[in-house]
């Protein structure tokens, strides 16, 4: 029989050294992160545990989002390693044990093994005690479901006096709580996360081919030449850059973030300013935009909440524009026709988002577009006109939208079909907003000075002026 020699490289034994309750490895394919984690809940943590405490049973999950993926990667991995286990096939259970008979030491680890294609599986681990948890493409997986995990780990032996929950993944977008939630021991090559790690989270980014000596040789060359018509690919599973998984069918066809993403900031040149809203949800957004040509759209910032009423939001967007664009004195504000939609108030009578952001922020929201595929056109063919938009690099959301966490969803029971309706989710309520200026902007009978007028003509018939408003906000 093979005997496997197991030697971990540099990230990967920094990786197994600590002894942080909440562990993540982010790398490209190929990086030996599986087979890490694989070793961490089979030896390395059950090896600490026996010398440390005398505990010489641990229970474990494995998790993946869906079964084949779960099967075929791995759970076939772990198996590869760990050979000479008892498998219980029926109950996806497998039982090894092991030991270090140097130190006189021995162990029993049980393996649980499970899928969870939705947040809905969350009852799937409900009544298990587990020592920990270890979920292989973690950001495939839900947030409900991780939550979920943490409360029944730490639970086996009874009493356990630790805790363990692992986390290998390819890497996640800059908005990705993964991203943000764990304290890494070298950053990401990505922008620092403004939000603070959880307490006890430690990750661990590992570098483009560190684990190429172990591979094949040119495997990662001949990754570069059967994706070079995808640099973004290339970027996330060959060089470990910060990335998008696409979970669908993208909405725009014409997008390329090498053309239409800024290398560096946007200025401001000082002309009028045209902005979208999505103003008819409880999400809000909004998209600020300036025409410095008569082809060309800048999009020079973005705003969104989860939190926020409408007008406390639309307040909070006047203030930064009044710090982001000194000297502005022309903006035109279009949104979702939805907007007009009236709703009763607490003290009687009719309201409507739009009479908000009126009355109380001092703004002229007029109605866009509702034709979905004649907003989603207007972007589309934008993106195909040669410098035909240009997006400030910090529109982090909006970036992550065109790279396709706004999407059509694949229809589960018909492969390679997808849905009619785009998903609504974080990324929907910018792309809105996108939507709602642009398809005004480039309109023939809508020429950028036609709507100046009418916005100059409108706000006269304000109690204030709202250009004052954002000087002196």
């Amino acid at each position: 029989m093979t005997e496997l020699d197991y030697e971990a490289i540099p990230t990967l034994e920094a990786f197994h050294k600590s002894t942080a309750p909440f562990k993540c490895v982010v790398g490209p394919v190929g990086s030996g992160k599986t087979s890490a984690a694989a070793w961490e809940i089979c030896y390395y943590i059950p090896y600490y545990l026996a010398k440390k405490y005398g505990i010489t049973k641990t229970r474990w999950v494995v998790v993946r989002n869906s079964y084949r993926e779960l099967t075929d990667t791995t759970e076939r991995t772990l198996l590869e390693w760990f050979p000479h286990g008892e498998y219980k096939k029926a109950d996806k259970e497998y039982f090894i044990r092991g030991g270090d008979e140097d130190e006189n030491l021995h162990w029993e680890v049980e393996i649980l093994f499970r899928s969870c294609d939705s947040a809905q599986d969350m009852k799937k681990f409900k009544s298990l005690d587990l020592t920990g948890y270890w979920i292989d493409e973690s950001i495939e997986v839900a947030d409900e479901i991780k939550r979920m995990l943490k409360n029944r780990i730490g639970r086996f032996p009874k009493r356990c006096p630790v805790r363990y929950g692992i986390e290998t993944t390819n890497p996640p977008d800059v908005e990705h709580p993964t991203y943000y939630q764990f304290a890494w021991i070298e950053p990401p090559p990505g922008p620092v996360s403004s939000k603070e790690p959880l307490e006890g989270h430690i990750g661990f980014w590992q570098p483009p081919y560190e684990n190429a000596p172990n591979l094949r040789e040119g495997y990662y060359d001949d990754l570069r030449k059967d994706y070079r018509d995808n640099p973004d690919w290339i970027e996330m599973y060959v060089e470990g850059k910060p990335g998008m998984l696409v979970q669908g069918k993208q909405v725009y066809a014409n997008f390329n973030r090498r053309i239409h993403v800024a290398e560096e900031p946007l200025l401001y040149s000082g002309l009028p300013l045209y902005v979208g809203w999505d103003n008819s949800g409880n999400s809000p957004a909004a998209i600020v935009v300036q025409i410095p040509t008569a082809q060309q759209v800048q999009v020079l910032a973005e705003f969104h909440t989860e939190n926020l009423g409408i007008v406390d939001f639309t307040n909070e967007v006047n203030q930064a524009m009044v710090r982001m664009f000194p000297g502005c004195q022309e903006v035109v504000h279009y949104g979702d026709p939805a907007g007009e939609n009236k709703y009763s108030k607490a003290s009687g009578g009719f309201t409507s988002n739009k009479d908000l952001q009126y009355e109380q922020c001092g703004i002229v929201v007029q109605p866009s577009e509702q034709n979905f595929r004649a907003r989603v056109e207007s972007v589309d063919q934008q993106l195909a006109r040669i410098n035909g938009i240009l997006i400030d690099p910090r529109c982090t959301r909006l970036i992550n939208g065109f790279l396709g966490g706004y999407h059509y969803p694949e229809n589960k029971s018909i492969v390679g079909e997808y849905l009619p309706n785009v998903v609504k989710n974080k990324y929907s309520h910018v792309h809105d907003a996108l939507q709602y200026v642009m398809v005004k902007l480039f309109k023939p009978i809508h020429r950028p000075e036609t709507e100046i007028d009418i916005y100059r003509n409108v706000r006269n018939d304000l109690e204030y002026d709202p250009a004052e408003v954002m000087r002196s906000t």
